[in-house]
């Protein structure tokens, strides 16, 4: 039995998580430098304080790209699946909600518990496009009668929600502490979330890797 279109819309999904582990890796670098420019400010350090900020613009653009190249790659990959396996168009779904709450994060920039609300919708809406993927991807296994597949998706399953629900609770703090020394704990958070947030990347593809040798 061949699923042509999943495998093709896999091999799509699977670019696209590559390309946004490299922005992931690229957003946190960006994340970090403001703590290094803090510290250079404390230290009095002028210079490299300047090269923190010039090095966040760069590293800023990148992840900018990487994370727009990704998303296209994603939504072709997904939508190209779903002529073979039903919960990939929901997961297609998913991510035509996720563009509505990034332009309604944007809205509400200027509101910064409203913009943490919605990013923190976007974790979640982001974890549903994750989940209906895979879910599809169990489903072609199941149909192929790769056991193996099917169990793996479930150890997956567990991870990712388990990261999912740290970022999102890291989201939340950072929507509390706003104000004064807590900023620089906010900061060290943000590191600390998009770590996972690489963690969980790491996982996925290494399934979504499986997943292309299985519909090969």
């Amino acid at each position: 039995m061949k699923f042509t279109n999943a495998f093709e819309g896999v091999k799509k999904i699977f670019a696209a998580e590559i390309l946004a582990l490299i922005a992931s890796v690229c957003g946190t670098i960006a994340l970090a430098l403001p703590v290094v420019a803090l510290v250079a400010a404390a230290n009095q350090s002028g210079g490299g304080t300047a090269a923190s900020l010039g090095g966040l613009v760069v590293v800023g653009i990148a992840t900018v790209v990487l994370s727009i190249i990704a998303f296209i790659f994603k939504l072709i990959g997904v939508n190209k699946a779903s002529k073979d396996e039903p919960a990939f168009k929901i997961a297609f779904y998913m991510i035509l909600a996720g563009i509505v709450v990034s332009v309604l994060t944007g809205i509400f920039s200027s509101n910064s518990t409203v913009s943490s609300i919605m990013s923190a919708i976007g974790e979640i809406v982001n974890l549903a496009v994750t989940v209906y993927i895979i879910q599809g991807i169990k489903n072609l296994a199941q149909r192929l009668g790769d056991d193996k597949m099917v169990k793996s998706g479930d150890t997956l399953f567990k991870y990712i929600i388990a990261i999912y629900i740290l970022v999102i609770i890291a989201q939340i703090v950072i929507m509390i502490l706003q104000n004064g020394a807590a900023v620089v704990v906010a900061l060290v958070i943000i590191v600390i979330s998009g770590i996972l947030e690489i963690i969980q990347y790491i996982l996925y593809i290494r399934y979504l890797a499986k997943a292309k040798k299985m519909l090969a």
